[in-house]
């Protein structure tokens, strides 16, 4: 296994990554991300989440955070900080992606700065439905816009299209239409469908933070679980993959993470990059 203690920047995905139980931090993860900081490491939180949830979050380690949303549609220098990256959709490909996202008869969500427009024929999925409440009565994590025609859809200013349908035929009709359509699209699970800009991955976000911080890509170590992590995984130096992760990842993968019901990525932390057993 290669030598970790000369890392520089640790970048991890949150759900089933670095949260633990839904939407928390284990407090293992926590202090060693801020030791991390203390000795001048960079940390950055990459996630399909909009910007505002994870601030939020990031703000439960420390301020200096580094924040990647919406699967690296932007990137941000810090809590509160200044935006540095944007890669957002053209209108004709915007215009595209919508269309298919509607014609595929699932429930969708689209990505903006400020809100997240969410698309249905019929009724929201109830999973959805408490999580836009949520963000609903707290609209400093979240502006949530409820739609029931594609042509609302916003032009411009879009950072992701996301899908989720737990009829998994239409689910697998969707990523069927968009292969043929030549459309990249990811998941972050078994019932979703993600679509971003054209060349705008978790990866890309990675070369980004390498550069324009002038870190060599052989000192950035990476934590994942699922496809959608793919991409950053294999544009870092010293990937891992949690033991919950998806098989796909655990091939590409330096390194296996403990669960992270068990604070999996702190406790990788500790002993391969703060030298701690």
């Amino acid at each position: 296994m290669a030598d970790c203690r000369d890392v520089k920047l640790i970048c991890m995905d949150m759900d089933g990554t670095l949260f633990g139980r839904w939407e928390e931090i284990p407090e293992i993860n926590i202090s060693a991300l801020k030791e991390c900081i203390a000795r001048g490491i960079k940390v950055a939180l990459v996630s399909g989440r909009n910007y505002r949830f994870l601030m939020t979050k990031a703000a439960e380690i420390s301020n200096d955070v580094i924040i990647v949303s919406a699967n690296g549609a932007r990137i941000d220098d810090k809590v509160n900080g200044k935006c540095i990256f944007e890669g957002t959709f053209d209108e004709e490909f915007a215009e595209t992606v919508n269309r298919i996202m509607w014609d595929s008869e699932t429930y969708y969500e689209i990505y903006t700065e400020n809100i997240n427009y969410a698309f249905s024929r019929d009724e929201i999925p109830e999973s959805r439905k408490r999580s836009l409440e949520r963000y609903l009565q707290n609209r400093q994590i979240l502006n949530a816009e409820k739609v029931t025609s594609p042509d609302a859809a916003p032009k411009q200013g879009i950072y992701k299209f996301v899908a989720f349908c737990k009829d998994l035929t239409k689910i697998e009709a969707l990523r069927k239409e968009c292969d043929k359509r030549g459309i990249v699209h990811s998941a972050s699970g078994s019932t979703s469908v993600e679509i971003m800009a054209r060349n705008v991955d978790k990866g890309s976000a990675i070369r980004f933070l390498s550069s324009y911080y002038d870190i060599p890509i052989c000192d950035i170590m990476a934590f994942g679980d699922y496809t959608n992590d793919t991409s950053m995984l294999k544009a870092c130096g010293h990937p891992v993959a949690m033991q919950n992760g998806v098989k796909e990842l655990k091939q590409i993968a330096e390194y296996i993470a403990p669960l992270n019901m068990l604070g999996g990525v702190g406790l990788t932390i500790n002993k391969l990059v703060l030298g701690k057993e």
